[in-house]
């Protein structure tokens, strides 16, 4: 539902940018806070939606941020959110519609690529890390942000009384646990199976509000 009732599409572009411009917007900065980024790369965030992440890659040092999508409305708000937030930064991010499983990136092409509640919404979450993984170069750094096992609806329902979220943050958040009821929920365990899996190195697995969100990263190989 929206504020008013109704559950938002995967392309509600109103839905999307006050989730991000709200509490899961704390989410994306504290996944950014854990990846550990060194100023200087180039990144992708694919499934960018309104593209806060790179907006806020920009700000934090890269050389390059690039929103990825399926959504041409979706882009065409993260342009306009953009120039909003960075009128005078000396550059913008970059955003191109493309297909998380087919990126428009070479090979070992980028420093870092990122998936922020995207992978567990893909009917085969491995093949979308292995199109994350195939972008990145040696040493580069792979990151992904998914519901664990332990998200539900009912699991939703009671972090968000927990920490007395009301409104639109109690809203999305109790969403959030019904999109992952429907789609793919693995464990903390298996999210990071599947980062070693896909050939990356020293991963690292930790989980968030209450082991309902997991933040998985590693480093693709030489």
């Amino acid at each position: 539902m929206d504020a008013h009732g109704i559950w938002p599409g995967p392309a509600d572009v109103g839905y999307f940018t006050e989730a991000q411009a709200g509490s899961f917007g704390e989410t994306l900065r504290g996944f950014l806070r854990f990846l550990e980024l060194p100023p200087g790369l180039r990144v992708v965030d694919v499934g960018t939606g309104p593209g806060l992440v790179p907006r806020l890659l920009l700000e934090q040092g890269a050389r390059l941020a690039v929103g990825s999508d399926g959504s041409p409305a979706m882009l065409r708000r993260a342009r306009d959110l953009s120039a909003e937030a960075l009128p005078r930064a000396n550059h913008q991010p970059d955003y191109v519609l493309a297909d998380a499983g087919r990126l428009p990136f070479a090979s070992g092409s980028l420093g870092a690529s990122l998936a922020t509640n995207l992978l567990f919404l893909l009917p085969d979450p491995a093949a979308g890390l292995a199109e994350l993984v195939r972008v990145v170069g040696p040493g580069g750094t792979v990151g992904m942000l998914n519901p664990t096992d332990r998200m539900s609806t009912v699991a939703a329902e009671a972090f968000a009384h927990e920490r007395g979220l009301s409104g639109f943050a109690q809203f999305s958040f109790i969403n959030y646990g019904r999109l992952a009821e429907e789609h793919r929920r693995l464990s903390l365990e298996q999210w990071a199976k599947l980062a070693h899996d896909a050939g990356l190195q020293e991963v690292t697995a930790t989980s968030r509000a209450g082991g309902l969100i997991a933040f998985v990263k590693g480093r693709r190989g030489a």
